[in-house]
């Protein structure tokens, strides 16, 4: 016959949960001290998603049976369930180095580790526990994605390639190696992968990371959108872990300034950090308190430190859970949460999901809708409106006058005359075309554009930034099958920021990527006073360089079809007074337009704030704002 502990066993391995724990605690009624009782009785909440109660009875079977190796991991596991990330991660150390061989254990560990950003130590135990357990999938398909977060793309593709070895169908694997090889510019089978891509989208399997990812493939602003549900509803199993504050469905605080919380794990040397800190520093203190909310590491730099100085209140909570960053927020009355992260690297939807402020808005991290529950707002403008966004949005546009992008008119200006051409390895007398962009950019639609330039513009090279040798080795070769000689193709090195921009200025032409543009790219282009061209499509993120162009002053920079993206190329290559002309009017524009004018800009994006706020307060719901029809 089946003891209670057997049979409760068998219920939690059934997934029967309302029906393990009555059993279990008869049996602590009984045996109050019963270690396995307890550790089974945790195992049981967490899995309700009660983990706090969870992690009460799993600290007390630990004491009562500290030999064992099942209520320690129970324990690990359970804390990081609760986003106790680095208690998790002293619970499991304390395991692996008392029983070093149990693959469950060194799996739970790396998690943790990956959770507190320590990807490089986490690699070492999932490769431990692939080999204690080399037939796990879930061990395989968290050692990709540790990888591939780490930026080890030939890793990535050997460690995908082992798991869809044991799964095919794994979309997790599928994703991640179509995306490693783009990002060495391996385009082998991309058109099969990009059919796949959107079936996967259509049967409604989601992956943390495709949202992102399907901006670079797709100008489908349906599909981005559908992307980005399908994502948050993953985010949504794990964090909805605070109930909603009744008073937070309006902002009750009616007196002193506005308090607005930016929210990113990017508060260090990133484009980010570079495009928010001039409006951070202008924001008009008597009318709003800034806050800044910090969910990455600290890389010690001088933009983290200039941008930290600028926050009335600058808090580091990367290590926090959700719930606690939330409750956070809310204690200090944020009245306004702005997610500069959207889904990208490090992105935490589940910080307001858990609504932290009466009024949440995305802006600049993400290019597309979110799609996030409880954000009202998507910043925009008229040009990116234009698109498709308007449509398919799930928050509410915020129309800004000019530009939607913010700049730092305070950077280091461009040196003149400009960095020698030899300087730069490039050759003196030759056309240079440039594209600074990420090589995650790069598709092969994009190139075949590129080489069609090139061959029409006889000497000419291609300037692009530098991409580690294989994507460069693969780049060449890609050149050479399209009939262009590889060594037309010259790859920058890593310099300081300020050298970057003004190294821009030595290109005759940038040429922007397509469907996902240049978008801080674009601007250091600008600032140096170079062309860039540029294709706009439907979705956002292939209207940003459009945006941009339009602001500064050169709407004819923008096309809308691959064939009149390579015409004007050519005949900018070729009439030399046009491409001068342009020159002399992006470099008045740097001065005179609204694009790098940052006082203007955060003025602006003040009086969205004010409108938004406002709207709670009278107890309305969110709805377009539009800054040209409101009284300046």
């Amino acid at each position: 016959m089946k003891t209670r502990l057997q049979a409760a066993a068998e219920l939690l391995q059934a997934g029967r949960l309302a029906d393990a724990k009555p059993k279990l605690l008869k049996e602590l009624r009984l045996s109050p001290d019963s270690a396995p009782a307890l550790e089974l009785l945790g195992a049981v909440v967490s899995g309700m998603g009660r983990h706090e109660e969870a992690i009460g009875h799993l600290r007390r079977a630990v004491s009562l049976a500290p030999s064992a190796p099942g209520p320690r991991l129970n324990l690990g596991t359970a804390q990081f369930a609760a986003g106790r990330f680095a208690e998790a991660a002293d619970t499991l150390a304390d395991a692996v180095r008392s029983w070093p061989d149990i693959a469950e254990g060194r799996l739970s560990y790396a998690n943790a580790l990956v959770a507190l950003g320590k990807r490089k130590h986490a690699i070492q135990h999932y490769h431990a526990a692939i080999r204690l357990a080399p037939r796990q999938v879930g061990t395989c398909t968290s050692l990709a994605i540790a990888l591939f977060g780490l930026g080890d793309r030939e890793a990535t593709c050997r460690a995908c390639e082992r798991l869809l070895a044991l799964d095919p169908g794994s979309a997790v694997g599928q994703f991640l190696l179509a995306m490693s090889r783009q990002m060495l510019c391996d385009w082998e089978g991309y058109e099969p992968w990009a059919a796949r891509f959107a079936d996967f989208v259509a049967r409604g399997q989601a992956v943390v990371g495709a949202t992102f990812y399907s901006l670079l493939w797709s100008d489908d602003a349906h599909l981005h959108r559908r992307c980005a549900e399908l994502e948050t509803r993953l985010y949504a199993a794990h964090w909805r872990s605070v109930p909603s504050a009744a008073g937070l469905a309006r902002s009750e605080r009616r007196s002193g300034p506005i308090r607005v919380a930016y929210v990113s794990a990017d508060f260090r040397s990133h484009p980010t950090t570079t495009l928010i800190t001039g409006v951070v520093e202008r924001h008009d203190r008597s009318r709003f308190e800034i806050v800044g909310i910090s969910l990455g590491e600290n890389d010690h730099s001088a933009p983290r430190q200039r941008l930290a100085a600028a926050f009335d209140r600058f808090l580091d909570l990367r290590e926090s859970p959700a719930d606690a960053i939330t409750a956070a927020m809310r204690g200090m009355e944020v009245d306004i949460a702005v997610d500069l992260m959207g889904h990208t690297t490090q992105g935490r939807p589940g910080i307001f999901l858990n609504r932290s402020a009466p009024v949440q808005v995305s802006y600049l991290g993400f290019a597309g809708t979110a799609a996030i529950d409880g954000v009202d707002y998507l910043i925009a403008d008229p040009f990116i409106a234009g698109g498709d966004i308007r449509r398919t949005a799930a928050e509410k546009l915020v129309i800004l006058p000019d530009c939607y992008q913010c700049n730092d008119d305070r950077q280091p200006h461009p040196s003149d005359p400009p960095p020698a051409r030899s300087s730069c390895g490039l050759p003196g007398e030759a056309f240079v075309f440039c594209s600074f962009n990420h090589v995650q950019k790069l598709t092969p639609q994009v190139f075949d554009l590129w080489m069609r330039i090139l061959r029409d513009v006889p000497g000419s090279v291609l300037w692009l930034l530098g991409t580690g040798s294989t994507a460069e080795r693969n780049l060449k070769s890609e050149a050479e099958r399209r009939g262009v000689a590889p060594e037309r193709l010259i790859f920058a090195g890593w310099v300081s920021h300020s050298d970057h921009l003004a190294r821009n200025a030595v290109a005759d032409l940038h040429l922007d990527t397509f469907p996902y543009n240049a978008h801080t790219t674009a601007s250091d282009a600008l600032w140096a006073g170079a062309p860039i061209l540029t294709r706009a499509g439907a979705s956002f993120a292939s209207r940003v360089c459009g945006s941009l162009l339009t602001t500064i002053g050169v709407p004819e920079l923008i096309t809308e079809s691959a064939e009149d993206y390579v015409a004007l190329a050519l005949r900018l290559a070729r009439e030399k007074p046009m491409l001068a002309d342009l020159r002399r009017r992006i470099a008045e524009g740097r001065s005179q337009s609204p694009l790098f004018r940052t006082e203007r800009f955060c003025r602006n994006l003040e009086r969205a704030y004010e409108a938004m706020i406002a709207r709670c307060r009278a107890g309305q719901p969110p709805a377009e704002i539009d800054l040209r029809s409101l009284a300046p």
